[in-house]
């Protein structure tokens, strides 16, 4: 199958060697010509596209020749321009079928269940809360309207790998808020299982989430993370009233695909 992946960075450059080494031929983009330099070298048709490049750029041109899209950028963490997301995010979308793209996978984000206590499935609705979650949302429906039963969303929980963990970020601070609210995190091997299984089953018109199964505290998991790594351990506020928070189960999406997680506990992330 011909698959386009717009965004071939942390994720979707393993997500392309797999794939390739599966029989499939890859476009790849990226924001800079050194990075497509890179995937050239690995045999990968490449080209430098920035979300609000014109979309009859010889970049997207080479992508809407493809059976399937993977978009897979992210909004730019903090420095967000949410309604320029949202605006390009579509029109990219719309353009890609009007172009005869057959089917959609739209990598989103668990962030859309906002604030949510406890258990959160598949079908449970969403409501962000922040800037992120709210432009997900929006283009998640968008894909699944403009693709109707061609489109897939995938959202994932915090994004775990061999070279990016969030308690490197957490070592050694001081006063850390919600302590006993549970950890959400999900390996990169695991989301790039569950893309090629979506590919191979022919599983669209589906909204799936993928997170590990175990969900221990944030005190107790990045304290022991931190020891794991070497780091300063971190000092978390654990109040006692304080809810757990989000869990999210992702039983639902591991079963419709026969996934069994390679990462199912965030213990075994560090192992």
């Amino acid at each position: 199958m011909h698959i386009s992946i717009v965004g071939c960075g942390w994720l979707g450059q393993p997500l392309a060697e797999q794939l390739k080494q599966s029989g499939h031929s890859i476009v790849a983009t990226c924001r800079s010509a050194e990075k497509r330099q890179t995937l050239e070298q690995l045999g990968y048709s490449s080209h430098v596209y920035q979300l609000g490049d014109a979309l009859t750029s010889d970049a997207l041109k080479a992508v809407f020749q493809s059976s399937l899209l993977i978009l897979n950028l992210p909004p730019g963490g903090r420095h967000i321009q949410p309604d320029f997301y949202i605006e390009h995010m579509c029109q990219l979308l719309s353009e890609a079928r009007q172009q005869g793209v057959r089917h959609v996978i739209f990598i989103s984000t668990t962030a859309v269940y906002g604030d949510m206590q406890g258990r959160v499935v598949e079908q449970t609705p969403p409501a962000p809360k922040t800037e992120s979650g709210r432009a997900h949302q929006i283009i998640e429906q968008h894909a699944l309207e403009v693709f109707a039963g061609d489109a897939c969303v995938l959202r994932l929980a915090g994004l775990v790998g061999v070279d990016r963990h969030p308690a490197k970020y957490l070592a050694a601070r001081t006063d850390i808020r919600h302590g006993s609210q549970v950890v959400n995190l999900v390996y990169q091997q695991d989301v790039i299982t569950a893309i090629e299984a979506i590919i191979e089953q022919d599983k669209y018109a589906h909204i799936f989430h993928l997170c590990a199964h175990e969900h221990p505290t944030r005190h107790d998991y990045y304290r022991w993370a931190c020891a794991k790594l070497g780091l300063d351990l971190p000092e978390f506020v654990v109040e006692s009233h304080e809810h757990q928070g989000k869990i999210i189960d992702a039983h639902w999406t591991c079963e419709t695909l026969g996934l069994e997680l390679s990462y199912a506990s965030p213990y075994a992330m560090l192992a």
